[in-house]
């Protein structure tokens, strides 16, 4: 797409949700733009999805998605131009908008995924860049002991070690409260003097009161925690602050208060909420792991287009820094990716429609190669249908495997071919059990959608015929009567391209005197439509007639035929 494109895309998309004054606020993830509407109802979801480009309208939990695909990035800056908001904190994420009918776990974790989303580029870019670090190592390119290692090793391991400031500012922006503060509380949790008097291990007291020696170094609950307080702190403070020293004592004031805060209640217990959401993913692994990775894996396409897969974002993250792996969500993101991806080539190969196959397939390859699957998803195996039933069982079967395996994933990132180093670390190589889990996933679905077949769509109703006898040779001339009394026109100057444009085969239009059409010849009756607006004839000489009344006709749903 073009920057003209673009432009029109978000022109129609502003007027399809109800214009400008009815946005309060929108955000985008990998492949959809994430609304939040004043009032939903002003938004025309027809005209939404029938915008060239727009693959699916998604409305949940308080939320108006629009999915879009790989170009999501230049279709939300445009957008973002043309909105043109008057302050920056109106483009951003703000639970307090959301609908009052969510349920407060919706409300939870739409805060907790819309933090998290502008970090998690940031965490996969450095953490493939570390398993690629470990590849050159294992490969002898680079010497561990080597200053370009060394240096490399440090660049990449930033992404993840100061993950409290990112966080922090990103949760900042989402609890509309300074920016700058929020990084900076989270910066407060890795300064180098508190990593090293935890290193330590000697006692610490605030004011006569323990604090827990607590390692926060690639975290984000307790960054998280820490700003949503520091929000309701900075609201009593500029109250009481007097005008004249709001310069200098408004932060300080933030940061006396809030800092403290963090270390003495704020961090331990959002250490313990992290250990829990890591224990508690490991026990139901160890427990149900062979049973739960399939489930999960069979109903990931479901959740994906729902939109609330990020919702597992969390969890994974937060098994990569408390466990150094991810056994489970990875896992079945890659056994549902690559399903995704081996329906959409399954489709491509069996559909006899030209614009369907050459969309499955490339959709395929974008799934296989980026892990993708939202073009996949929504432009071809849900719009089918049954496609995603093939889907599901390839996915499940591959999460047996997998969890036969054992496999873990040890980056955070989109699973596909182009992502294989994410299931290498120093002790433990998963690349060959990754690659057989996508052979099963792709044989499995392949061979289950082909199996299970789709009704192959076309671009008219009317072209079903046409299209089902297209290879079918005739044998002799046949001379035809016209089918109603009237004058014959070309059909060229039909006022409808599908016959105009001769995509139908050759033919004549005739502007009739009466209501009455009859057979042209002798033949077979071998296509009707219950709207009775149009028949098709198998002819004596094996050649195929279609006689079609009127122009959209099929609208009239059989009245007057």
């Amino acid at each position: 797409m073009k920057i003209m494109e673009y432009e029109q895309m978000d022109k129609q998309i502003i007027q399809g949700v109800g214009g400008k004054e009815n946005i309060k606020s929108v955000i985008h993830c990998a492949t959809r733009l994430r609304f939040v509407l004043y009032d939903e109802s002003k938004a025309d979801d027809k005209k939404i999805e029938n915008i060239p480009g727009i693959l699916q309208l998604v409305k949940h939990a308080g939320q108006y998605q629009i999915v879009i695909g790989g170009h999501i990035e230049d279709v939300y800056n445009k957008l973002i131009d043309m909105l043109d908001f008057d302050d920056v904190s109106n483009n951003s994420y703000n639970p307090q908008k959301l609908s009052k009918k969510q349920s407060s776990v919706d409300k939870l974790i739409e805060t907790v995924t819309g933090i998290l989303s502008p970090a998690i580029p940031l965490l996969a870019g450095a953490g493939m860049g570390k398993v690629l670090l470990l590849v050159l190592n294992l490969m002898g390119v680079l010497s561990s002991k080597g200053q370009t290692y060394i240096m490399l090793n440090l660049i990449f391991d930033t992404g993840y070690y100061f993950m409290p400031a990112f966080i922090g500012f990103s949760a900042a922006k989402v609890f509309k409260t300074n920016q700058i503060l929020g990084a900076f509380i989270g910066l407060v949790t890795v300064n180098p003097n508190w990593v090293a008097m935890v290193a330590a291990g000697k006692p610490i007291h605030f004011l006569g009161l323990p604090i827990d020696l607590v390692s926060y170094s690639s975290t984000f609950i307790p960054a998280i925690l820490s700003v949503w307080a520091m929000s309701y702190i900075e609201k009593i403070v500029k109250r009481v602050t007097p005008d004249v020293i709001k310069v200098f004592a408004e932060p300080m004031l933030i940061i006396l208060f809030t800092a403290p805060l963090t270390f003495l209640i704020i961090g331990p217990v959002a250490n313990l909420i992290s250990k829990g959401i890591a224990n508690g993913s490991m026990f139901l692994y160890n427990s149900v792991g062979m049973i739960a990775i399939p489930i999960l894996a069979g109903l990931y396409p479901w959740l994906v287009s729902m939109g609330v897969h990020k919702a597992l974002s969390p969890i994974s993250i937060q098994l990569l820094i408390s466990k150094g792996y991810d056994p489970i969500v990875r896992v079945a993101a890659l056994c549902s990716n690559m399903s995704q991806a081996a329906a959409n080539l399954a489709v491509g190969l069996k559909t006899k429609n030209k614009k369907l196959r050459s969309l499955a397939l490339s959709s395929s390859a974008t799934a296989y190669l980026g892990g993708i699957t939202e073009p996949a998803m929504f432009g071809v195996n849900l719009k089918l249908k049954k496609p995603m039933y093939g889907a599901m069982i390839g996915g499940a079967v591959a999460g047996i495997f997998a969890g036969f395996m054992k496999m873990k994933a040890f980056v955070y990132v989109t699973p596909g071919l182009l992502s294989l180093p994410m299931w290498v670390s120093k002790t433990e190589n998963f690349i060959l059990p990754a690659i057989m889990t996508i052979v099963v996933s792709s044989l499995v679905t392949f061979v289950a959608t082909w199996l299970i077949g789709f009704e192959d769509p076309v671009d008219d109703p009317d072209l079903k015929f046409e299209k089902n006898n297209a290879n079918k040779q005739t044998n002799a001339k046949q001379t035809l009567k016209s089918p109603v009394e009237g004058k014959v026109i070309a059909l060229s100057k039909v006022n409808d391209k599908t016959f105009s444009s001769g995509i139908m085969g050759k033919g004549i239009a005739v502007i009739p005197n009466s209501g009455k059409v009859i057979a042209p010849t002798d033949g077979k009756v071998v296509a009707s439509f219950a709207t009775g607006h149009a028949i098709g004839i198998h002819l004596d000489n094996n050649a195929d007639l279609l006689i079609h009344i009127g122009i959209d006709t099929a609208e009239l749903k059989g009245k007057y035929f």
